[in-house]
């Protein structure tokens, strides 16, 4: 199969984060392989994202590079543009990260993709990212969902995940493939056998054939935030294959565009997460709504007390 005449466009939410986005959408036209179309999407941020957006576009690319609308409904009946090409979309509300991927998944397959490579805009991708992933994912006999290794982008040689990760359906609860394991360490193991121990692929950096959407669907959009990539997965319900990208190395700074991750908690990133964790629980495992329900009281608990427990002992160290 030749990887080479692959078509993948890439697409980025944005929402008040623009310096991280600029730099992820620097890092993907600096890929080896390059991708047909960059959709950025400004989920209607209040920090004048796409005023700056413009402003980079406009400094650093050519004018034949660069497509800017903030009318979705009038890009959907246009000519597709060039290859390598950046489609900075303004969405007049924020309607939440699903729906926001969703216009540009949808965009990509009306101009011909053959798969769309959904990044955090809190990435970096090495430039043979795109390259590895495409390889990967249409190596596979029905390929669907392929990951990344995904590392700290503050600690660049800590993994954070290999591709995605297993879910306790029992709890509500998942576990990263390789959280925490050194870059060697993490290389070492068979992509195959990683592949086989996942059961969903982490959304910071999943690419999907089009097949896979045509047949599954886009995002559910009742997702705002957190649990499309799982919902993704199961509702897949084993038609696809899973693949891991080893050589698809991508830098995340974990929470800077959720404003939640292990170090720091935000109330409405909190409660985010809960309403789509029960959501994605009522819809693929009804019965263990009761349970995950005890796990996520239980989780909260300990939250809080933990970030007492840490208060408290600043304030002592003041004594």
């Amino acid at each position: 199969m030749d990887f080479k005449r692959k078509l993948i466009a890439v697409v980025i939410v944005n929402f008040n984060n623009w310096k991280y986005t600029i730099s992820c959408i620097e890092s993907v036209l600096s890929s080896n392989k390059k991708p047909c179309w960059v959709f950025i999407i400004d989920n209607a941020s209040q920090d004048s994202s796409f005023q700056k957006l413009e402003e980079w576009a406009t400094k650093n690319l050519r004018p034949e590079q660069i497509v800017l609308t903030n009318q979705y409904e009038h890009i959907t009946t246009s000519t597709p543009p060039h290859h390598n090409t950046v489609i900075l979309i303004k969405n007049p509300e924020n309607r939440g990260y699903a729906a926001g991927n969703n216009i540009g998944i949808s965009l990509g397959l009306k101009w011909g993709a053959d798969a769309v490579w959904i990044l955090n805009n809190d990435t970096v991708v090495h430039p043979d990212a795109l390259k590895a992933m495409t390889e990967r994912l249409f190596s596979k006999p029905h390929p669907g969902l392929c990951g990344s290794l995904i590392c700290y982008m503050d600690q660049p040689q800590k993994v954070q995940c290999r591709a995605g990760g297993k879910s306790n359906k029992w709890t509500g609860f998942s576990v990263l493939n390789g959280q925490g394991m050194t870059v060697e360490q993490a290389t070492h193991e068979n992509p195959d056998d990683i592949e086989k121990a996942i059961d969903f692929i982490y959304g910071a950096s999943v690419m999907v054939s089009r097949k896979f959407i045509e047949d599954v669907g886009p995002m559910d959009e009742r997702y705002f935030l957190y649990s499309e990539e799982q919902d993704w997965a199961y509702s897949s319900q084993g038609r696809f294959d899973f693949a891991y990208a080893a050589n698809a190395l991508v830098f995340h700074k974990e929470g800077a565009s959720t404003e939640f991750s292990a170090n720091k908690m935000r109330y409405k990133s909190l409660w985010f997460l809960t309403r789509s964790r029960l959501l994605l629980t009522a819809k693929h495992a009804p019965l263990a709504l009761p349970t995950v329900c005890m796990g996520i009281v239980w989780a909260g608990i300990r939250m809080v007390w933990r970030r007492v427990g840490r208060q408290h002992k600043s304030k002592l160290s003041f004594l």
